[in-house]
C-alpha cells in the first residue's frame, strides 16, 4: 500500500495565486493569438508545481518527489534501514510580498513535519506535514508502528 502525502508548494502561496493569474490571462489571450499558450504552460508551471513524499509500507521505502505541473513525479525511493528513526520538526516557513507604496508583509506559518533521520542524526526527508503537534505525534507513532522503525 502506498500513501502520498503533499507537503509544500513549490513556489509558495504567492506562487500559486501568481500562476492561477498568468494562468486564465494566458486562457483570455488564447482566443486571440496563440502566443498565449506560453502563458499558459507557465501558469501552470507555478500553479501546480509542489513536492508530494510517498510512503510504501508493504516495502518499506519512500519516496520524495517534485511533481512537475502536478502531474510528472520526479524523484527517487529511499529504502527504510532498521537504524533510521522517525522524529518531529517544527519548520517555521515566512512568505514576504511586497505590496503598493513600498510596504512588505510577512506571513510566517509554522506546522510541523514528521522527518526520517537516518543512523547519524541526519535529517533525509519529511514524511508529513501537520499544523497541530497533537496530530503529528499521534501520527509519528502510528508511522513508526507500520514501517517497524524507533521515534
Amino acid at each position: 500500500m502506498v500513501v502520498n502525502n503533499k507537503i509544500d508548494n513549490t513556489f509558495g502561496p504567492i506562487g500559486v495565486f501568481a500562476g492561477i493569474v498568468i494562468l486564465l490571462l494566458g486562457i483570455y489571450s488564447c482566443f486571440y493569438n496563440w502566443i498565449g499558450l506560453t502563458s499558459v504552460i507557465v501558469g501552470c508551471f507555478l500553479a501546480f508545481s509542489s513536492t508530494n513524499t510517498q510512503i510504501d509500507f508493504s516495502n518499506k521505502r519512500v519516496k520524495f518527489s517534485n511533481n512537475i505541473f502536478g502531474l510528472l513525479k520526479i524523484g527517487y525511493w529511499t529504502d527504510i534501514k532498521p537504524e533510521m528513526s522517525l522524529t518531529i520538526h517544527k519548520t517555521p516557513s515566512k512568505h514576504k510580498a511586497s505590496l503598493q507604496a513600498n510596504e512588505t508583509q510577512n506571513q510566517t506559518v509554522k506546522d510541523y513535519r514528521i522527518m526520517l533521520i537516518d543512523e547519524k542524526g541526519v535529517p533525509i526527508l519529511a514524511l508529513k506535514k501537520f499544523r497541530d503537534k497533537i496530530k503529528a505525534e499521534t501520527s509519528l507513532k502510528e508511522l513508526a508502528e507500520k514501517l517497524n522503525i524507533k521515534t
